[in-house]
Formats: structure tokens, sequence, C-alpha cells
């Protein structure tokens, strides 16, 4: 068997050349099973949504997972490609493939790719801005910061773009990088503020369910899976990681930025799926939170919530309360209640 020796390595490229193509390699990969993963996330939501009866919502949100699952799909394709084009077709080009990526990242194949990324941010952003204001009850007052920030994101990516696709600059060019920094520090930062906003409302929620109806009870809108899925949780903290080293300059960017499309892809799919499932929080999910007291708006906190089910008897004023605190989620309870001489059964009790 052949031994590797060190004079097969590509010869003129330094370590941190090697060190570059690899990283290149390594986050083509990941990309690729980011997007495997978007691709069977997708496959499931249209299956629920069309074994659904959810009317209009539903078509719309079929058309929504299509066009980031296309999205996903220009950008992973481009990137191949570009990728081919750097490390086969054009491999002997003067400096390598990391010369030949700094000289020809704004061709289009390339700018055809970011440009499909950048439009699957708006359309990701503007679904976490949308899910803000239903969690929050479409208060103007809380949806009008991330509101204003979402604006910046949509006027510093074209900005970037237009910059990108201009040779002097490029991707790495200072001005470049600062616009690049901005635009992806403001979409980080709207996805912190509002992951925040989600889990605390989340939170209190959890809390005021445990004290009303026993710490055994629990909710598909408060479990730490509802947390992570609603907020975006998974988006956000990737795109922290890639923000950091692209301000930095760290080469560990390469591994980060090919799956960072098709992670802020896979974001909203899962909360689609959700909602598809009936699991997500909706505007009916408000209206039983105000019940319980758990409201952005004073105003609609009830101080008293529902403990029990009181049925009046039509002989008499006895009446005969149900405990509610040991009803799990989804959970129907069915008993029968004397009224005189008639029979009040098979009452259902809707999950929380």
């Amino acid at each position: 068997m052949p031994q590797f020796l060190p004079e097969w390595a590509p010869a003129g490229e330094t370590p941190t050349d090697l060190w570059m193509e690899r990283s290149n390699l390594i986050g083509l990969i990941i990309g690729g099973v980011a997007y495997g993963i978007l691709f069977t996330i997708f496959i499931q939501c249209i299956l629920v949504l069309r074994s659904n009866n959810g009317g209009r919502r539903n078509q719309w949100l079929m058309v929504y997972s299509g066009a980031v699952f296309l999205l996903a799909t220009f950008g992973i394709a481009a990137n191949t490609k570009f990728v081919q084009m750097c490390y086969i077709d054009y491999r002997n080009y003067p400096g390598g493939p990391n010369m030949f990526t700094v000289d020809f990242y704004s061709t289009f194949v390339n700018m055809f790719g970011t440009a499909a990324y950048v439009v699957m941010n708006w359309l990701v952003d503007g679904l976490m801005l949308y899910r803000f204001a239903i969690i929050y009850d479409r208060k103007p007052l809380f949806i009008l910061f991330p509101g204003l920030m979402y604006l910046g994101i949509l006027g510093l990516s074209i900005t970037l773009l237009c910059f990108m696709t201009m040779p002097a600059h490029g991707f790495w060019d200072p001005t470049t990088v600062r616009i690049g920094t901005a635009y992806w520090s403001v979409s980080v930062s709207m996805n912190v503020v509002i992951t925040l906003a989600i889990v605390g409302r989340l939170l209190k929620m959890r809390r005021t369910i445990q004290k009303l109806l026993g710490p055994k009870h629990s909710s598909p809108y408060t479990s730490t899976l509802a947390m992570i899925v609603e907020s975006a949780a998974l988006y956000t903290s990737w795109a922290l990681v890639f923000i950091i080293t692209y301000a930095r300059a760290d080469i560990f960017q390469n591994i980060v930025l090919p799956s960072l499309g098709q992670v802020q892809g896979i974001a909203p799919l899962l909360i689609i799926f959700r909602v598809a499932q009936g699991k997500a929080w909706t505007s009916s999910t408000n209206a039983t939170a105000s019940m319980y007291g758990v409201s952005p708006n004073p105003k609609s906190v009830n101080s008293n919530p529902i403990s029990d089910i009181t049925v009046p008897n039509n002989n008499s004023r006895v009446t005969q309360s149900l405990p509610l605190t040991d009803v799990s989620p989804g959970s129907t309870m069915q008993f029968d209640i004397k009224v005189g001489k008639s029979t009040l059964n098979s009452a259902n009790l809707e999950k929380v």
C-alpha cells in the first residue's frame, strides 16, 4: 500500500491555504446535510397541510413552504456549482482555488445563490415578526421596535448585494464586510429580541398554567421544544456563530456560511409543521391565555381563572363543581351530571 508523502500536497500552497480549502469542503458537506433535513421537513409540512382541512390558510402556508424550499434549492445548487468551478473546472487558476474564490466571487452563479439566500432571509425574518405579533396579540407598541429592525434588514441586505456584485469590492472588501456585518448583526439582533420575548411569554404561560392546574400539567404551547421551535432559536444560534467569525475574518466562517441559508429555512418550516399539527400558538391561543391571566395587555387579564365547572340544578339552588386540576393536554373527560330528571353527559374539555 503506497504511503502518504508530503510532496503530494498542492505545490505552492501554505497550511493556511489548505485549511481554507478544507473548510470550504466541510462547509459544503454540512450545507448538503442541512438541505436534506430541510427537504424532509418540507415534505412533511406539505403532507400534513394537504391532509388537514385548513382552507385558505393552509394554501398560503404551502405556498410559503414551497418558496422557502425553492430558494434553499437555488442556494445550495449555486453554491455547489461555484465550488465545482473553484476546485475542478478552473483548478489551475493562478493562486489556486482560494484566489479564484476571491477574484470571481461576484460571478453570476455565485450571486444568484447569495441573492436566493437573502430573499429567503426576508421571508424567514418576516415570518418571525408575524409570529411575534401573533404571540403578543398584535399590540402595535410591541411590534414597533422589531418592525423597524426588519426594515433595516431589507435596506442593508439590498446594499450588501449591490456591493457584492461589484468586482472592485466583492465579499471580503472592508466596506462590504462592514455592510455585511451590520446586515447580519441586525438580523441576528432582531431574532435574539424576538427569541427572548417569545420564550419569556411562553415561560410565563407555563408558570401560570402549572400554578392553576398543578405542577404536572403541561401544554403543547409551553414545552421546551415549543420554545425552541417557536422562537427559531436554532437559526439565531447558528447566525450568531457566523457573524462572530465573519467579523473577525476567521476561516471557520467557511464551515458555517454554506449551511446558514439552509438552517434559516429549517426554522420557519418547523413552525409551519407545528401550525399544521395544531400545536403552534395562534390567535385562539391568545384568547385562552388571556382567560388564564397571561396577556401582554394588563386590561385583558382575568383575575378569576376558571378552575372548575359549575352546573346549576334546575330544581334547587344546589350546584355541582367538577375540578379541572387533573386534566391533561388534549384529553377528553366524560361525565354525567344530573339536572332534575335529565342527564347532561359527555362534556368535552378542550386542551389549553
